[in-house]
């Protein structure tokens, strides 16, 4: 009797385990920034990227971090799609998002974009992570707070 309560918890302890493993190796996400993506992909320059390193890489899901080229940024007219290039020491990454834009974006330390990489080396984004410069900084000592702001906080 007591045999067949422990195979019986066992079981279960085993289907769990097994569901739960597999949940996660579907839900898992390579993460890169673009130095490492165009390394893990194409080593060298993405210029010399070849086809079947990118088609190898093509529809795979991931996410990319880095710098957005202010001067790159083109909206569409319904503000619903974007385009802009990514960087990353020397290394660039087009993008296009379709989706909400962060109010956020214009201002972006950072960003991190979720999706998949098209065989000809663009990026199609269809998540968007904006990282915002930090609005609380420390006031150095011995420096006095930003005009109109006693505590040493700027609203930046």
């Amino acid at each position: 009797m007591r045999l067949r309560y422990v195979l019986g918890a066992g079981l279960i302890i085993g289907a769990v385990a097994v569901i739960s493993i597999v949940t996660f190796s579907r839900q898992a996400e390579a993460y890169y920034t673009v130095a490492e993506l165009w390394d893990a992909v194409a080593p060298g320059s993405p210029a010399e990227a070849q086809p079947s390193a990118l088609a190898a890489s093509a529809g795979q899901r991931m996410r990319v971090r880095g710098y957005v080229d202010a001067a790159s940024v083109r909206r569409a007219d319904n503000g619903l799609q974007l385009a802009f290039v990514l960087t990353d020491e020397d290394r660039n990454l087009g993008v296009t998002y379709r989706g909400l834009v962060p109010d956020t974006f214009d201002r972006a330390e950072s960003v991190t974009v979720g999706g998949t990489l098209g065989a000809d080396g663009a990026f199609v984004a269809d998540e968007l992570f904006v990282q915002c410069p930090s609005k609380y900084e420390a006031v150095p000592p011995g420096a006095t707070a930003p005009a109109g702001d006693a505590d040493g906080r700027s609203d930046g």
